[in-house]
């Protein structure tokens, strides 16, 4: 029997049908509204927000590395401690590890992670209070940079955007590079490389598993979970790392067990250091006069420098051994100790105590091997081998004695030592006096020199006027403005310890000036070539005027104010020159070989008395004499090269004439050609023509020995 079909009024159909199209529209309109809304919203905070192409262009801040000449680096210029590497050169366990650690659906989610925002939102409102974060790396990433760290909705909400930006313009394993390579480790450290080398002092390419985790713990809480200050912190950190490992399924739950038990060995936090910081901030100076701050500090410059590092940490340690010694014998009341007490004491002044400075320079290519301004960088960044300008004292006469050879004098000719009075503009005079309060009489130029006599020095420039002597003084590479005034033979004028020291190198190089270069080139990057210094050389005076001023510098050495440094074992062919002013307020002692010129300046910042006796050869000439050493410790010196156009003669010490056999003090002597002596002695008138075998001697012509 058919059951009665019930009796459903039409109305209602209707009804349900007006119904549901009501319900379709209202959600059609909440649909166009929360979308408008959400386009609305995205709009407001992108508005701001860079563009897709700026990301695609954008390149991290790189640190600027300066190498020395043998490659070994010497010092980092940065805002962030970065170096970039390519994803392929990580190690597979490190990338593991955070992504395990820091964003397990890395590879899956589109930059934000939906059911992790849920999942921690809950969480957190369970406790009351932020448990759980859930920033996905490209969101990391995004707010790494574009420095973004306030804590706001609206940050997250920029944060999020940028991250779906990011995910469109770039692969997963591009973002994955830029994150390793951006992120921060702490102890300044920025990128999986830079970490590696602070924390474990090796490249990251070296980094076992345990050590990778100690690494990828680090960027949720880089200064708690230090190893340098927080290691227990940091090892409990490495086990939770571990074990994300093992459940992503990236380690077996024994090897996760296996690697927290073991060990590590994290590298000594190390202060940066003093190591050649006055050469360092040299470089600096240079590279930002040339390329600005932003650029030096942010674009990852490749500077390759002419730092020798092995004669730079002999030179530092030589220098402050001997400052510390005459500490000690002066009894000082200024000591570095004493102002590092003070320092420790909370006063904060000016370093008093004595200081020095060091140049060490290639004489062929102007190579500066060493730059030491003083005896700790930290307590004063003043340069006194660029920036102090001190009176060389007799460091100055040689180019006295270089203006009076280009001008036909000898290194045998006769001055007189005896007292002089000069009349000065102002109406004053001047009596120049010996720094042995004693005079000689006649005098050859080189007995002159080698004993560092005043007086003589003082006539050779009354004869030559100061203006010749300056203009070779510029020549061989002095840039001070020199003052036209007699008392310049005595060196008065004030110079640097780096434009004294290049003069003397043209000396050495024979008479061939090459500019002082603390750059050898530079590369971007990318590797491409920025800039390259050549040498550049010029000849200041004749090659056979260098020869003979050298020769007239080797006495100085050997019988001279400088034959301190034989006594302290260096026997090398060597030229040089001490220097003290009259008030015993600076030391100086420059010295070269064909190889290598160097130049030490002691006294105080301020001009204070450094004590009776204190000449170049006490203050100076020892710490030279150490860095001579050190340059030579594995290979002999070579003489120095005698150019065409010398000749020799044997000459009597007394008149500069070829020798009697009655001539008690006598010299092989180096000339000109041309310029050589053709008499004989004269110092006892007629004494010659009377002695038996005279006609022989003169006609067998014995004075050219």
């Amino acid at each position: 029997m058919d059951r009665p079909e019930p009796d459903i009024p039409l109305s209602s159909g209707r009804e349900n049908q007006k119904t549901l199209s009501t319900t379709l529209k209202i959600s059609l309109i909440i649909g166009v509204f929360l979308l408008g809304s959400c386009v609305g919203v995205y709009h407001f905070f992108a508005r701001d927000l860079p563009s897709t192409a700026r990301l695609e262009s954008f390149e991290p801040s790189v640190k600027t590395q300066v190498f020395a000449m043998d490659s070994t680096l010497i010092g980092e210029l940065f805002d962030q401690n970065r170096v970039l590497i390519p994803l392929e050169d990580m190690p597979t366990h490190l990338v593991d590890a955070i992504i395990a650690v820091e964003d397990r659906k890395f590879y899956s989610h589109w930059g934000i992670d939906i059911f992790g925002v849920v999942r921690a939102l809950v969480k957190n409102i369970s406790a009351g209070k932020i448990v759980q974060g859930a920033s996905t790396i490209t969101q990391q990433l995004a707010r790494n940079l574009f420095v973004m760290f306030d804590v706001s909705i609206s940050r997250k909400m920029k944060e999020g955007i940028l991250a779906l930006k990011i995910e469109r313009a770039y692969s997963k394993d591009e973002i994955l590079e830029m994150y390793l390579n951006q992120i921060y480790f702490g102890s300044g450290a920025y990128g999986v490389e830079a970490a590696s080398r602070e924390f474990f002092d090796k490249g990251v390419k070296e980094l076992d598993i345990g050590e990778a985790a100690i690494l990828a713990g680090l960027p949720k809480n880089p200064r708690d979970y230090s190893p340098h200050h927080h290691l227990e912190r940091a090892m409990q950190r490495r086990r939770l790392v571990l074990k994300s490992m093992a459940d992503a399924g990236k380690l077996t739950r024994e090897q996760a067990d296996s690697v927290s038990a073991t060990p590590v060995i994290v590298a000594k936090a190390v202060a940066r250091g003093p190591y050649a910081a006055y050469f360092l901030e040299y470089v600096r100076q240079y590279l930002e006069n040339k390329y600005g701050a932003d650029r030096i500090y942010h674009d990852g410059l490749q500077v390759y420098t002419t730092l020798d590092p092995y004669l730079q940490h002999v030179s530092e340690d030589s220098m402050e051994t001997h400052m510390i010694r005459i500490e000690t014998s002066r009894h000082y009341e200024n000591t570095r100790r004493a102002f590092e007490d003070s320092l420790d004491a909370g006063y904060s002044n000016r370093p008093a105590y004595i200081q020095s400075a060091i140049v060490v320079l290639d004489p062929l290519t102007g190579y500066i091997r060493v730059m030491v301004g003083g005896r700790n960088f930290r307590h004063s960044k003043f340069n006194r081998a660029t920036q102090a300008k001190r009176q060389p004292g007799s460091a100055f006469k040689p180019f006295i004695y270089v203006s009076a050879l280009q001008n036909g004098y000898t290194p045998a000719d006769v001055v007189l030592d005896a007292p002089i009075v000069l009349d000065l503009p102002n109406g004053d005079v001047w009596k120049p006096r010996n720094f042995s309060e004693k005079f000689a009489g006649e005098v050859t130029l080189r007995y002159a020199l080698k004993k560092s006599i005043n007086v003589p020095a003082v006539r050779v420039l009354l004869s030559l006027g100061p203006e010749s002597a300056i203009n070779y003084a510029h020549k061989l590479g002095i840039k001070s403005r020199l003052r036209s005034v007699y008392s310049l033979a005595l060196g008065t004028s004030e110079v640097t310890l780096l434009e004294l020291t290049s003069a003397y190198g043209t000396l050495a190089a024979g008479g061939i000036r090459a500019e002082p270069i603390a750059v050898r080139y530079v590369v971007d990057r990318n590797g491409k070539m920025v800039e390259e210094n050549r040498v550049y050389r010029e000849e200041a005076i004749d090659p056979q005027t260098a020869f003979m001023i050298t020769n007239m510098l080797e006495s100085v050495m050997n019988e001279g104010t400088g034959r301190g440094a034989r006594l302290m074992g260096f026997n090398e062919p060597v030229a040089g020159k001490t220097g003290t002013t009259d008030d015993y307020t600076d030391a100086w002692f420059v010295g070269y070989t064909p190889e290598i010129v160097v130049g030490v300046w002691t006294g105080f910042d301020e001009k204070v008395f450094l004590g009776r006796g204190m000449t170049g050869a006490r203050a100076s000439l020892p710490t030279w004499t150490e860095v001579m050493k050190a340059h030579y410790r594995d290979h002999p010196g070579d003489a120095f090269d005698e150019p065409e156009g010398i000749v020799h003669r044997v000459v009597c010490e007394d008149s500069g004439l070829l020798t009697l056999p009655t001539c008690t003090r006598v010299r092989r002597e180096v000339f000109i050609e041309g310029t050589e002596p053709r008499r004989h002695c004269d110092r006892e008138a007629g004494f010659m023509e009377a002695m038996p075998g005279y006609n022989e001697y003169n006609n067998n012509g014995w004075g050219d020995r």
